[in-house]
């Protein structure tokens, strides 16, 4: 069975899209068949699928990578206007096999005219007149209904959202799926996304409530679980620091308050369910994913791979200070720390039911 999981926060900056995509090829790697939908606007996901590293990669002529793939390959502006307006759309998803070449991962690309729609489906949404009242329906049958190139059925789809409270957008692509991932980075702002979750999700339950699904009506199914958080961009190394320590512990706090709010909705999992999924971790803290460092990720980018696919011998040809052949190397330890924690998260998320 497909499981749907979308990612969220509306505090930006705190390694979502370098999460998603490097779980997705950890995913694949394990013989998974994997779809990313990628819902931000800012098309940074779609960026790092199509590999674009290059001023000239992202050009706007016609010769461009990012235009050819653009117009190649299916966005969800035309993925969801399928289903919402019933307009037909041919375009093939963007596919990409993994390095073990055991599963693979498709993509349903950004589109930066996402944003009409945004203003397009909020007053819909909120007028919830007879003529309309399948929309929300149609939204969630596009996001978990959706088949691969040759009609097969996926095991996981992974959804990166916009760091936005307000996105109708956001709130549909939550409610329409299975599980939602909260990243966090170790800041106090971070930690404030944390507490201001429960109002978002107040929000949103007010807003499109009148679309649950109910005996003779199909609306919304309401059947999402928050999962929990991963920390990204700690720096560690032999251990971290006092504030992280502290901050950490306040985490652990907002996040225990966020989990009994969302319980009172049976939108989470609870705590031993969590405990069957992440037994070596904390609820719920799903990974700490530290000693992540800006070097390997820029090299990375510039390979238009994920990070967990460098190898010793990329790294030299960018940086020759990088010498993951040495086991006390800054960049051996951080990458060894990183490619652990995102295929751990992958290998738990395959207990997932």
């Amino acid at each position: 069975m497909t499981k749907t999981i979308t990612f969220f926060n509306h505090k930006g900056g705190v390694g979502k899209t370098t999460l998603i995509h490097n779980l997705a090829f950890a995913l694949a790697d394990l013989g998974h068949k994997v779809l990313l939908i990628d819902s931000d606007p800012q098309m940074n996901l779609t960026a790092l699928m199509y590999g674009l590293s290059t001023n000239i990669d992202y050009s706007t002529e016609d010769t461009s990578k990012w235009s050819q793939n653009t117009k190649k390959y299916i966005s969800l502006y035309e993925h969801l206007n399928v289903y919402l307006k019933d307009e037909a759309c041919s375009k093939p998803k963007f596919n990409v096999q993994s390095r073990e070449k055991k599963g693979y991962i498709d993509l349903i690309s950004g589109a930066i005219n996402l944003s009409v729609m945004e203003g397009d489906l909020y007053p819909i949404i909120k007028s919830s007149n007879p003529y309309t009242q399948s929309i929300p329906h149609r939204f969630e049958t596009a996001v978990k209904d959706v088949k691969d190139n040759n009609n097969n059925t996926y095991d996981y789809i992974l959804i990166d959202t916009s760091p936005s409270a307000s996105s109708i957008v956001n709130s549909l692509m939550i409610m329409s799926s299975d599980y939602f991932i909260s990243p966090v980075s170790p800041s106090f702002f971070s930690l404030q996304a944390i507490d201001n979750l429960s109002e978002i999700f107040r929000t949103w339950i007010s807003l499109l409530s009148p679309y649950k699904t109910t005996i003779g009506f199909e609306g919304l199914s309401f059947n999402v679980k928050f999962l929990g958080i991963v920390v990204q961009l700690a720096k560690r190394f032999k251990g971290y620091t006092e504030a992280t320590e502290q901050w950490i512990k306040d985490l652990n706090t907002s996040v225990k308050n966020f989990q009994k709010y969302m319980s009172t909705l049976a939108m989470t999992v609870t705590e031993d369910e969590f405990n069957g999924i992440f037994a070596e971790n904390i609820p719920f803290i799903i990974e700490k994913c530290c000693d992540f460092t800006q070097q390997l990720r820029t090299i990375a980018e510039k390979e238009g791979i994920p990070v967990i696919y460098l190898t010793p011998e990329i790294c030299r040809k960018h940086n020759s200070k990088i010498d993951m052949s040495k086991s006390d190397n800054q960049y051996k330890l951080a990458f060894d720390s990183i490619n652990t924690s995102y295929r751990r998260i992958a290998s738990n998320l395959s207990s997932l039911k």
